[in-house]
C-alpha cells in the first residue's frame, strides 16, 4: 500500500474523486449545508495526480463556506498530453469544468502574460521567497490579466521547486547545456531559458517518457515518484530554476453564480491554506530526497561561480520579459522581496537513514516473522484518515505480508488492482522500518510502491492480531494502518501471496 505518487496514464477527462475533508462530510454538509441549504457541488480539472496538492483547499472551502460548497476534483486532467494546462485552460473556458489550476509557466501559451514573474528562471529561488511572493498584493494584480479570457483568478498556492535533471551527464555549469536536448513542461518561459543557456527545448508531458533526452528540468517530487532516476541519474541540487506555482481559477459564468459569501471562501481558502501548503512541500522533497539517495541517483553542487554564470546567461530572458512594464515591475518587486529571506539548504543524502536491510543485518530473526492478513474496503481507508486522493483500488482488497528475517514481501488485490512489493525491515523495539528493493502489478493509478520508500510504524503483536500505528515525524500511510493484521501462519512461505501477481521468487530467503 503507498501513497498515489505516481500519475495515471490516461486519456480524456480525468478521475473524478470528491473531497469533502478529514472523515467525509463536514456537520454542515451533513445537514444539507448552511441553513438547510443544498451544498452546490463544483467539478475542478486537475493535471495532476498528487491529492496534497489540492486536499487542504477542498477542505477549506467546505470549512468556510459552512458546507454550501463542495468540490469534486478531476485529476489528472488531459493526461499524457505535452499541452495538458493550456487545454485545460481552454476546458475551464469551455465549461467542461467549473474550476481548474494551471502552473503559471502554462498561461502565456494562452496569451495571459501578467504570471511569467513567477517562473522567470532563477529568481523565485526558495520556498521562504515563494510564499512570501504569492501572499503578497502582486498576486492580485497578476490574476487580473485573466480577465481577458473570461476567467477569475481565485488566488496561487506554492508549488514545488523545479530542478535541472542531467541523463547524459550532470547539469552544473552553463556549459555543461551547450547542445543538449532538454524536456521542458508547456512553458515559454522556460523555452527560452533553455535556448540561452545553449541547449533545444522540448516540451513532453507530465510523467512522460524521458528516454532520449539528454537532461530535463523537474521537481524531486516527480523525479522519485516517477523513477526518472533510471534514466535521469544527476540532480542539481542546489539550482532552482522556477518553482511551479499553482494558479486557482473558474470562468466568469461560475463565479457569478455563487453567492458573495461563497466567493469570499473560495478566494480566502487558498490564502488561508498556503503555509501549510508550504510545509507539505518541503516534507514531500526531503521524504522523496532520502528515496532517491537510497537508490542510484546523485546530487551534484554548482558551485558559487557556476551559480553566477548560470545567472548571467538568462539574461537575455530577462531583456525579453522586461519589455513589458507589468512584468518588469513585477519582476523588481520580487528581486527586492529576495534580498532580506535567508537561503535554503539543498537537498542531500546527509543524515539519510540506513536502509532496513542495512541496520537488520543478514539472516536476522525477528518477533514479526510470520505471514499477516488484512481485507480493508474503501470505508475503512476513509475512516482511518486516509486523504480521498489515496482511495484507490491499489491501496484496498486483500493484503498480504510475509516477513522473514529480515525480508519481505507483499501481495494485494481486488478486482481492479493486484499490486505486489518486496524489501527489506528492521525491528527496532516498538518501531518497525521497511524499505522497498521495488514494486509492481496491475495498478490502474500507478500507485506502486517504489525503490528506496521508506516507512516507520509502531508495532504491537497481541495473540496473532498485529497492530501498526503512526510515528510522528515518519512516513507510514494510513491505508497499511486502517485495520489490525492477522498472524495466519508463524512459519514465512511465499505460498501465502497472491498468485494473480506474485513478487520476484528471489523477494524472500530461499
Amino acid at each position: 500500500m503507498t501513497r498515489t505518487q505516481g500519475l495515471v496514464r490516461l486519456v480524456g477527462v480525468g478521475l473524478i474523486i470528491v473531497l469533502l475533508g478529514a472523515c467525509g462530510a463536514s456537520r454542515a454538509d451533513k445537514a444539507g449545508g448552511a441553513a438547510g441549504q443544498k451544498p452546490r457541488v463544483l467539478t475542478m480539472a486537475s493535471g495532476g495526480g498528487d491529492p496534497a496538492e489540492l486536499d487542504g483547499f477542498v477542505k477549506e472551502v467546505a470549512r468556510l463556506s459552512s458546507g454550501t460548497i463542495r468540490i469534486q476534483v478531476a485529476y489528472r486532467w488531459r493526461a499524457g498530453q505535452a499541452t495538458a494546462e493550456p487545454g485545460l485552460i481552454n476546458d475551464i473556458k469551455a465549461g467542461k469544468a467549473d474550476l481548474g489550476w494551471a502552473g503559471s509557466r502554462a498561461w502565456d501559451s494562452v496569451g495571459v502574460t501578467s504570471l511569467r514573474a513567477l517562473h522567470a528562471p532563477l529568481l523565485i529561488d526558495s520556498y521562504a521567497l515563494q510564499q512570501r511572493v504569492v501572499q503578497s498584493p502582486l498576486v492580485a494584480d497578476m490574476l487580473r490579466g485573466l480577465s481577458p479570457l473570461g476567467l477569475v483568478g481565485l488566488g496561487v498556492l506554492p508549488g514545488p521547486m523545479r530542478k535541472p535533471v542531467g541523463i547524459s551527464k550532470p547539469l552544473v555549469a552553463h556549459a555543461d547545456y551547450a547542445g543538449l536536448r532538454i524536456g521542458v513542461q508547456q512553458s515559454l518561459v522556460a523555452n527560452e531559458t533553455m535556448r540561452a543557456l545553449g541547449a533545444r527545448p522540448v516540451w513532453f508531458p507530465g510523467t512522460g517518457a524521458i528516454d532520449g533526452f539528454d537532461g530535463i528540468e523537474q521537481q524531486i517530487s516527480s523525479i522519485d515518484g516517477n523513477r526518472y532516476d533510471k534514466v535521469g541519474k544527476y540532480v542539481t541540487a542546489n539550482v532552482n530554476l522556477w518553482p511551479r506555482p499553482l494558479v486557482i481559477f473558474t470562468s466568469n459564468k461560475v463565479f457569478d453564480s455563487l453567492s458573495p459569501d461563497q466567493r469570499r471562501a473560495i478566494q480566502q481558502a487558498v490564502a488561508n491554506v498556503i503555509p501549510a501548503q508550504t510545509r507539505s512541500l518541503r516534507h514531500d522533497e526531503q521524504n522523496a530526497t532520502e528515496n532517491l539517495c537510497r537508490r542510484t541517483a546523485t546530487f551534484q553542487t554548482a558551485s558559487p561561480r557556476e551559480l553566477t554564470a548560470l545567472r548571467t546567461a538568462v539574461q537575455p530572458v530577462y531583456a525579453m520579459l522586461a519589455r513589458d512594464p507589468q512584468t518588469k515591475k513585477f519582476l523588481d518587486a520580487i528581486a527586492a522581496m529576495g534580498k532580506d529571506v535567508a537561503a535554503e539548504a539543498a537537498p542531500n543524502c546527509h543524515g539519510v537513514q540506513q536502509t532496513a536491510e542495512q541496520a537488520a543485518g543478514a539472516s536476522t530473526s525477528s518477533p514479526l516473522d510470520g505471514v499477516y492478513r488484512v481485507t480493508t474496503t474503501a470505508k475503512d481507508l476513509l475512516a482511518a484518515g486516509t486523504p480521498a486522493g489515496d482511495v484507490v483500488p491499489e491501496n484496498y482488497g486483500t493484503s498480504t505480508f510475509v516477513f522473514d528475517r529480515g525480508r519481505f514481501a507483499s501481495t494485494q488485490e481486488d478486482k481492479q488492482a493486484c499490486t505486489w512489493g518486496y524489501g527489506t525491515f528492521a525491528v527496532k523495539g516498538n518501531r518497525v522500518e521497511w524499505s522497498f528493493t521495488d514494486g509492481g502489478g496491475i495498478a490502474p493509478n500507478n500507485a506502486l510502491n517504489k525503490p528506496g520508500e521508506f516507512f516507520v510504524f509502531g508495532w504491537s503483536l497481541y495473540r496473532d492480531t498485529l497492530t501498526l500505528t503512526a510515528v510522528p515525524g515518519a512516513v507510514s500511510p494510513e491505508p497499511t494502518r486502517a485495520k489490525p493484521w492477522q498472524r495466519i501462519s508463524t512459519t514465512p512461505s511465499s505460498r501465502y501471496l497472491s498468485k494473480r501477481c506474485p513478487p520476484p521468487g528471489n523477494a524472500l530467503p530461499r
